[in-house]
């Protein structure tokens, strides 16, 4: 399934996991260095998953993934390391982003760094 990585200190990119399950699970929290994901449902159409003990183990702001969240009212800061992934219209569960998803998000990154 494609998916967005925005680390913290580089560039987004975009990212394959494995569909749903275990090794969904296993590969996002890899991703994001991590025993414990949280997932935020940032729009209906996708969501941002990173780490849940972020603020405790110290985790810098992620600055694009914060910016991008603030854009759909969020108001507060992502830590870490941030997985962006779609979300099944159906089911609720976590899909492949779209090229048009991807594309919006990078291009709102690109923007809000210029």
């Amino acid at each position: 399934m494609k998916a967005l990585l925005i680390p913290v200190d580089g560039p987004p990119r975009e990212v394959d996991l494995p569909d749903g399950g275990t090794r969904f699970m296993r590969s996002l929290k890899a991703l994001i260095g991590t025993g414990c994901a949280e997932r935020i449902q940032v729009t209906s159409r996708w969501e941002a998953w990173l780490d849940e003990d972020g603020a405790a183990k110290g985790k810098p702001v992620n600055q694009a993934a914060t910016l991008i969240a603030q854009s759909f009212g969020f108001e507060f800061s992502l830590l870490g390391p941030v997985v962006i992934v779609g979300v099944d219209k159906d089911t609720a569960e976590p899909a492949a982003m779209s090229p048009a998803q991807a594309g919006a998000i990078l291009e709102k990154i690109a923007a809000r760094s210029r």
